[in-house]
């Protein structure tokens, strides 16, 4: 029976990796793949060109090659978890396998991967820890087929590529369901269960003053008043943000941003704890 070696290739991306191998997986550069360092060898650069042609590649593209030999179903499963995890965490996308298909009679044969129709606005920093995060959660969610958690990240994925406002609202509601502990629960008590699940008592964890003291100085800016997060889920879903974000100031899109990104960077965090602490 043949087996077979996925490979895929992330562009869009400032490659600040320095390493080159995280348990089965493998970094090159375009850089690398061209001159013949990668697995493909010297069919890199005819890949590069194939792909080059498609989206616009450039040296720092980070390509990503898995060297298991897997089964046609496994290796198609392990891509649509590394999908969706990947594009969860970032906003650059990530392309369809290419495979380097292994023969039973001992030869071997390479189909190089595509893209799909995406565009992005983003060229953003991919860091060593980042990969890692990401690498560490498509192999739990695989080797421990934690369907669930699959179906968790393929819901925040497509919160992470919708329109601004919607996107907010998506999270809050998020928040809301996964972390209440009973029926009945409004959003300010799952958000502080979600802060206590990751925090405990650290209330002088920096990112969690940080996030709090944001959101009370956007409430105060946007309302003249305290308010709490259930007024801004409620604002969010009755339309009111959008209605009213033409009166914003500069500072306000800056805190609504800040807390977006704090808010999501909470919830991969806690679902990481679940998985790696609870799960396991």
């Amino acid at each position: 029976m043949n087996k077979y070696s996925p490979f895929w290739v992330v562009p869009y991306i400032s490659n600040n990796i320095d390493i080159k191998l995280y348990k089965n997986w493998i970094f090159f550069s375009s850089l690398e793949v061209i001159e013949g360092i990668s697995p493909l060898n010297d069919k890199g650069e005819d890949f590069y060109n194939i792909l080059r042609r498609e989206v616009s590649l450039y040296d720092n593209c980070l390509w990503i090659f898995n060297d298991s030999k897997f089964e046609e179903e496994e290796y198609a499963k392990l891509n649509i978890i590394l999908k969706n995890s990947l594009e969860t965490y970032l906003y650059s996308f990530i392309s369809r396998p290419g495979i380097i298909i292994f023969y039973k009679n001992g030869g071997f044969t390479e189909q190089p991967p595509s893209f799909e129709n995406f565009t992005t606005g983003v060229v953003e920093n991919v860091t060593n820890e980042k990969i890692k995060r990401i690498l560490k959660i498509t192999d739990f969610i695989y080797q421990r087929e934690l369907n669930h958690y699959l179906e968790i990240f393929e819901y925040l994925r497509e919160i992470k590529k919708s329109k601004t406002f919607i996107r907010e609202l998506a999270l809050w509601s998020f928040v809301e369901q996964h972390w209440k502990s009973k029926e009945g629960e409004y959003i300010e008590k799952s958000l502080k269960n979600m802060k206590a699940f990751i925090f405990g008592e650290d209330y002088r964890n920096e990112f969690r003053r940080s996030f709090d003291e944001n959101l009370k100085k956007f409430n105060f800016s946007i309302s003249n008043k305290k308010g709490n997060v259930g007024e801004i889920r409620n604002s969010l879903a009755h339309g009111s943000f959008f209605k009213n974000k033409k009166n914003w100031n500069e500072d306000d899109w800056d805190l609504f941003f800040n807390i977006h990104n704090k808010l999501f960077d909470m919830i991969l965090l806690g679902i990481e704890k679940e998985i790696f602490e609870v799960v396991n």
